[in-house]
């Protein structure tokens, strides 16, 4: 290398002021090795002039380097052939870069008597390549979680499907029994059909935006004939939404709030006319086994207050609260400032019915009846506090 630099010249003047390492090598001599190497190499490696002298620049490579990086070198330096490669190298100081190498064959006479090679810093680069190879293998993982999640879930509405399909045939049977058990029996129906379509819609938001990030057709065509389904079974009232740091949880004052904002689009035709308002306690996860009779409850009487308790175009609003009691207890209540329901509507009715028979699902107890301070029903429902998930 001295002897290159005392030599001088425009080209030893232009290597040794430009900023791309660069070195020379000598083919003719055993090993290839450099015989000059300029300011910006000797930077990047950190070595000094008589710690690289004599050696190959492969020297840098660690040893858990790519093995046949030299075989492939020295067989283009060989064939005179120009080559690109990138290079791992490991510095004096024992960081690992990776360099973009650019390896020249300089010949006289048809003789190679030197190689020359210059070297690009792509470690930025490589590092920013290998962040993205591994957030794509994790989101891989988590899409492939959220997959075989999405199958259990569907199974299980697959389930509850077949259970309701397997009442509502026994129900058929029993009312062909009695022609005055018929009527009552076939609303009976309908309105089980009404509700099970209410608990599947859930289910069906829920596989619908995991359709979207499938990438497995047979996944995604899965998924679409579970929705074709669902959908014969249900309208859109609700939406079920897991809790991301518990797969099996539902957040309930979410459920409530979407559960309440689709019925109020459905049975609302003027905006602004009837106002549906949710008052709900913030960070409560819990089972869908729970939270669906609760759905329904409020399903059920806000139906009631939609449909009946603002005749003739009347204004007014509904308000759905659930609060912690206290003493372990919890408090669902669905108010309004309507008309006010009839003594003779609130006992015996079906909608009572349905709403008692959820509500000891929950091990609860109800009470129907004016609003506190003034026109209007209020549906309170009790129940004790539920664990969360």
């Amino acid at each position: 290398m001295r002897a290159l630099q005392a030599q001088g010249g425009p080209f030893v003047e232009a290597v040794e002021a430009t900023r791309m390492p660069m070195v020379v090598t000598d083919p003719q001599v055993t090993g290839n090795p450099i015989i000059y190497a300029n300011g910006a190499f000797l930077d990047l490696c950190g070595y000094g002039p008589d710690e690289v002298l004599g050696q190959n620049y492969l020297f840098l490579m660690p040893d858990a380097a790519e093995p046949d990086m030299a075989q492939r070198v020295g067989a283009a330096m060989n064939a005179r052939e120009t080559i690109a490669e990138e290079i791992q190298f490991r510095t004096k100081n024992g960081r690992t870069i990776w360099v973009k190498a650019f390896v020249s064959p300089m010949a006289e006479d048809g003789v190679v008597v030197r190689h020359f090679a210059s070297f690009l810093d792509v470690t930025d680069r490589v590092e920013r390549e290998n962040e993205l190879r591994e957030m794509t293998a994790t989101l891989d993982r988590r899409v492939e979680a959220r997959t075989r999640e999405l199958s259990e879930v569907n199974a299980r509405l697959q389930e509850e499907l077949e259970r309701r399909l397997q009442t509502e045939a026994v129900l058929r049977d029993a009312m062909a029994q009695q022609q005055e058990d018929l009527r009552f029996r076939e609303f009976m129906v309908r309105e089980i059909n009404h509700r099970t379509k209410n608990a599947f819609q859930l289910g069906l938001s829920l596989l619908a935006m995991q359709a979207q990030h499938a990438r497995d057709p047979e996944c995604s065509a899965a998924l679409e004939i579970a929705m074709e389904r669902i959908r014969r079974m249900a309208e859109v009232h609700a939406l079920l939404t897991y809790d991301g740091t518990a797969p099996d949880s539902i957040d309930v004052s979410d459920y409530l709030r979407r559960l309440c904002r689709d019925m109020e689009k459905s049975f609302v035709p003027a905006p602004g006319r009837i106002a549906v308002a949710v008052e709900a306690e913030e960070d409560v996860a819990w089972s869908p086994d729970r939270v669906l009779p609760l759905g329904l409850i409020v399903g059920e009487a806000l139906t009631n207050a939609l449909k009946h308790a603002f005749p003739d175009g009347r204004q007014g609003q509904v308000r759905v609260q659930l609060r912690a009691q206290g003493g372990g207890r919890m408090r669902l209540s669905v108010e309004d400032d309507g008309v006010g329901l009839p003594q003779a509507k609130r006992e015996g009715s079906l909608g009572l019915q349905l709403i008692q028979t959820l509500a000891r699902q929950v091990d609860g107890s109800v009470t129907v009846g004016p609003r506190h301070g003034g026109e209007g029903t209020a549906v309170i429902v009790t129940f004790p506090e539920m664990s969360q998930v």
